[in-house]
């Protein structure tokens, strides 16, 4: 794994409406417009080239919405995937359409494709498409792809646990893993939960989710070492190649509009939120290296009743390699002088700022 690229896409259709959704807790929630892409999946695919990008990379997909309800998603990762990458879908997999498509592809190909199988029990049972769910993983699997299934542990969701497990176990061979819900309005981005934290980690350690308990020990802890956010991963809008450091970190140059000049590198140097609230992907790659981290793939997978896995070899390898690997590691002069290129560079960045405010 040479780099971790996280796509984001501003696209806000959904066809769920779950209580607990971070979309659902901003202002401009579900605007229901498809974004204009600016450059095509040919353009993409040639920017994010392996001699540009050093390597193969993990790429996530993830829109504000519905992932594969964005129009030509299918053809941005295929375009990605025939270059060499490994993709990571987020998908509440209940657009049979999409997913099809997808699933025509050569074998190849699926065997660098995941779906993050967002369970959103509730919204499935409400709307009676369990099924349509569960069938759709199993798909998944038969075609060669890999699916891991991951549902949000809300207190609304209590009163159905044990249905969940049945349910999960009849059908994915594995209860599901579980992530966290998080309270996007807060400053320090706490839990979603009226639980006191000993009632909530009892009411959900019974799921034995190594995802769970990893992203528990990274909540509200503050990292304070050097990370290379910038340097070995980007945040990347899929619609326009606009790219930062990280969620929050300093804008780069646009990553598709220049293929020939040298990819985005800045490391963030120091993070600048109240604690990594993805480092379940991006620390587990190692993006902070002194971390002992267990690997991407092991987070993700499950061993199913019958001994399978829910994710295939060759995905499940690449997942679990770590960038430190495949990157330099800078040693104490390094680092400062990195923090120093940041500096200089955000002080120039804001300088242009005010000058085109001056204009």
């Amino acid at each position: 794994m040479k780099k971790v690229i996280l796509f984001s896409i501003p696209m806000s259709i959904c066809n769920f409406r779950c209580h607990y959704c971070y979309l659902a807790q901003r202002e401009e929630h579900y605007q229901g417009v498809q974004p204009q892409m600016r450059f095509s999946p040919e353009e993409v695919a040639k920017a994010m080239s392996l001699k540009r990008t050093g390597g193969p990379c993990f790429m996530n997909f993830c829109a504000d919405g519905e992932t594969l309800l964005t129009k030509d998603i299918d053809l941005y990762v295929k375009a990605l995937v025939q270059e060499g990458h490994y993709a990571e879908i987020v998908t509440n997999l209940t657009v049979n359409k999409m997913i099809d498509k997808i699933l025509t592809w050569d074998q190849s190909l699926l065997s660098h494709v995941e779906f993050k199988c967002s369970f959103h029990y509730l919204e499935l049972k409400k709307k009676g498409l369990l099924d349509r769910f569960a069938d759709n993983v199993k798909k998944i699997w038969a075609h060669g792809a890999s699916a891991n299934i991951e549902i949000t542990p809300t207190d609304e969701l209590i009163p159905y646990i044990e249905e969940v497990k049945a349910f999960s176990m009849e059908h994915f061979g594995a209860l599901p893993h579980l992530s966290i819900a998080r309270d996007d309005r807060s400053s320090d981005i706490s839990y979603l939960t009226k639980l006191s934290m000993e009632e909530y980690d009892k009411t959900w350690s019974q799921f034995g989710s190594s995802f769970w308990e990893f992203k528990k020990k990274l909540f509200g802890v503050k990292r304070n070492e050097f990370c290379y956010a910038g340097g070995w991963s980007l945040f990347v809008d899929l619609s326009t190649g606009d790219c930062r450091q990280c969620y929050i970190g300093m804008k780069l140059d646009n990553v598709f509009a220049n293929p020939e000049k040298p990819f985005p590198s800045l490391p963030i140097c120091k993070c600048r939120t109240a604690h990594c609230y993805n480092g379940h992907a991006l620390l587990s790659a190692g993006l902070i290296p002194e971390l002992d981290t267990p690997g991407y793939g092991d987070l993700r997978d499950r061993r199913r009743a019958d001994g399978s896995h829910w994710l295939q070899d060759d995905l499940l390898t690449f997942f679990n390699t770590k960038l430190a690997n495949s990157n330099k590691v800078l040693g104490s002069a390094g680092k400062l002088l990195c923090q120093l290129e940041g500096r200089m560079y955000d002080y120039k960045q804001r300088a242009l700022r005010k000058l085109s405010h001056l204009k």
